[in-house]
């Protein structure tokens, strides 16, 4: 969903097939705009791994559901079996540390992308079985779960991440496969950021 603003999507995306744009699209915010230096806000709470190596995966924290993939890495489920309760602040965990450069604020991010809801058996979108979404990060285009959330962490990184409703679509929710209220979880695989 576009903010209500004249601004478009980035010629990159309008190469995207018609359902990529349709996955993508319910990223975008549709809130308010969040002009706050998301690179230095300390409402995140980010978590590093403990595994000292880079691109090894790491344990999951208790927040966050397990992730399910096919042979090939592809995500393709969250399990939200025995996770802790929801939280009201934005958790963002790297379960695997790319080695490429940190993601800055305003830079176009390439990612695929898993997002479900904690009680739903499905994902509202994913981009795993389609094409990477790309868009800017940290300028207010997505919604602001993922401008807080990515900007810092390095390309080639997995994150799973659990964004309050108030960084996400707020009390208007996003369709009718997003309520207003919803905590969203992700897991991101961040490709590329240019």
């Amino acid at each position: 969903m576009m903010r209500p603003t004249s601004r478009t999507l980035p010629r990159r995306l309008a190469a995207l097939s018609a359902a990529a744009l349709l996955g993508g699209a319910l990223l975008v915010g549709c809130g308010e705009e969040n002009d706050a230096d998301v690179a230095t806000d300390p409402a995140v709470e980010t978590q590093s791994p403990d595994t000292g190596s880079e691109a090894a995966p790491s344990e999951t924290p208790d927040w966050a559901p397990e992730i399910l993939t096919d042979g090939d890495d592809n995500v393709t489920g969250l399990d939200f079996a025995d996770i802790a309760p929801l939280s009201d602040e934005l958790l963002v965990e790297e379960v695997v540390t790319g080695d490429g450069p940190p993601v800055e604020q305003g830079q176009t991010i390439t990612a695929d992308y898993f997002g479900q809801l904690p009680d739903a058996d499905a994902p509202f979108d994913e981009s795993f079985s389609k094409e990477p979404f790309s868009a800017p990060i940290g300028v207010g285009s997505l919604i602001a779960g993922w401008d807080q959330g990515l900007v810092g962490v390095p390309v080639g990184s997995r994150v799973i991440m659990s964004i309050p409703s108030d960084l996400g679509y707020g009390d208007a929710g996003a369709g009718a496969d997003i309520p207003g209220g919803a905590t969203l979880f992700f897991v991101i695989d961040i490709i590329d950021a240019v």
